[in-house]
């Protein structure tokens, strides 16, 4: 193991270590549903759109407006083979009606806002957390549109996510719009906000993965044991999907930064807004919990690999 892998590794471990600190709290019962709930809130309205934005202001160099535009491309290639591969693959496992679209979901949405970008800022630093906004938006745009769809799927074919204006204007969203703008202008090192925006945004991580480790905390030891389907569907989140894309994408991506944010962002563990559309649409709730559980779990040690096989 070089020293950049060892480093990687060892990002990863720190990261990990904090998840296990949450589920240890759980279990001593100093969280609660409503503590999750809470800090939830609070990073994904305040400190998590402090870290973006800051990310912009508190910048020294930014990309240029041609990487910008290349890398949203760049992602929406990625969503689309990922979500050709993953109606395939639940075809091909003969996944039974009420569960396919449970197992797309997972397959096809990581947790690119709440634990990508704490993952990408320890790996890469706050700079590249441009790419990660970027990357973010089709993200949100597919998760509550065809994600959605997926899941109502499932559920006697509620059908399609009402989707309007306001579904888009979170806190997170809006803010990575607004630190895409401030790169498309050219707006970066701006004293005093950007100080304040980036020690705000150092929240993030730790404050993202307590919460994490508090969500996991809720699911009993007997509930985590899965079939064959949920670990197909977990190795194709961790391990077939990233791989792909760094396959195709390397083909036409020649900055190795843009395309190893990219193929990080798409190796993240399963989404936890799946678990959330599921109680809405009545769905197989626990297999999107176990899923959450292990690729979380897995991926201390997914990502390090991937990162190593791709030199």
């Amino acid at each position: 193991m070089n020293t950049d892998t060892l480093g990687i590794f060892t990002q990863m471990v720190v990261l990990f270590l904090i998840i296990g600190t949450g589920y240890g709290c759980k279990k001593a019962r100093l969280t609660t549903a409503a503590f999750d709930k809470g800090l939830s809130n609070l990073v994904l309205s305040v400190t998590l759109p402090a870290m973006i934005v800051g990310s912009v202001l508190n910048s020294t160099q930014l990309p240029g407006r041609t990487d910008i535009v290349a890398a949203f491309l760049y992602s929406c290639v990625a969503y689309a083979l990922m979500i050709v591969v993953a109606l395939v693959l639940t075809a091909l496992m003969r996944a039974p009606v009420g569960r396919h679209g449970v197992l797309r979901f997972m397959m096809v949405f990581g947790n690119v806002g709440f634990l990508g970008f704490p993952v990408i800022s320890a790996i890469w630093g706050s700079d590249a957390l441009i790419y990660a906004a970027i990357f973010n938006l089709p993200f949100n745009f597919l998760c509550f549109t065809v994600g959605a769809w997926f899941i109502a799927s499932d559920a006697q074919g509620q059908g399609m996510e009402k989707v309007t204006w306001r579904t888009f204007c979170t806190p997170t969203i809006l803010s990575c719009c607004a630190a895409i703008v401030l790169a498309l202008l050219g707006i970066h090192n701006v004293p005093v906000i950007g100080s304040a925006l980036d020690t705000l945004g150092t929240m993030t991580t730790p404050a993202a993965l307590l919460v994490v480790g508090s969500q996991l905390g809720n699911l009993a030891p007997r509930e985590l044991v899965g079939d064959a389907r949920l670990w197909a569907s977990c190795a194709a989140r961790l391990a077939l999907m990233p791989l792909l894309n760094w396959v195709v994408l390397s083909l036409i991506v020649d900055d190795p930064l843009i395309l190893g944010i990219l193929v990080v962002t798409t190796a993240m563990p399963v989404a936890n807004v799946g678990t959330m559309l599921c109680q809405k649409y009545d769905a197989d709730t626990p297999t999107v919990l176990r899923g959450t559980f292990w690729t979380t779990l897995l991926s201390l040690v997914t990502i390090p690999v991937l990162l190593l096989v791709m030199g």
